[in-house]
């Protein structure tokens, strides 16, 4: 068999590629390390979007109640009023009591303007806020994921190159070979045994 001169090329690039291949093997598990942080850290991205938006329900449901117990402190403080009961007694005016309905009336609008501020334009601040967090919270844990390994260009192997190494077992062979035979190796050379051939 033939001797390969590129044998010693070969090797180093090998072991060129196994440590180019442990490199990869050490970034790929470092990535798959952050790709679970990120996974855990999209599900606490979940849950704060869910309670952002609970809160900011809570939130409106709290104003709700305190406009529901205004207009209901307005509905007694106007059927308590005794100018109101005198007149549906009879014999007084149609307008007594009016002052009183119109509170009531003032109490009411103002509520429901509020409830409407409040479920409507003010939810959706809320829930677009919550959204934004949300998405902003999650770019910023997929940044901090980086990108994945790469491995890079291939570390290419050299071609074997045994030829090279038959020219020189077969130069080797020659020159023994005419060493001990007397056939000049070039012309006007002296052979092994002195004698000058030309």
């Amino acid at each position: 068999m033939c001797v390969d001169a590129n044998a010693g090329l070969r090797a180093q690039q090998r072991q060129k590629a196994r440590e180019k291949d442990a490199v990869y093997a050490q970034q790929a598990l470092k990535f798959f390390n952050k790709e679970t942080s990120l996974a855990r850290t999209q599900q606490r991205n979940v849950i704060g979007y869910g309670r952002d938006l609970s809160d900011a329900y809570v939130r409106a449901l709290y104003t709700q109640g305190k406009g529901r117990m205004a207009v209901q402190q307005a509905a007694t403080k106007f059927y308590r009023n005794k100018a109101r009961g005198k007149a549906l007694q009879g014999g007084r005016s149609r307008t007594a009591g009016r002052n009183a309905y119109l509170n009531y009336l003032g109490t009411a609008a103002r509520v429901d303007s509020v409830m409407e501020a409040t479920f409507g334009r003010n939810m959706a601040y809320a829930q677009e806020g919550a959204r934004r967090k949300y998405l902003n919270r999650n770019a910023k844990a997929r940044e901090a994921l980086g990108i994945p390994a790469s491995y890079g260009a291939p570390v290419m192997l050299s071609p074997t190159d045994r030829f090279s190494g038959f020219l020189s077992v077969a130069s080797t062979v020659a020159s023994i070979a005419s060493a001990a035979s007397g056939i000049p190796i070039g012309a006007g050379g002296e052979n092994i045994f002195g004698v000058v051939v030309r």
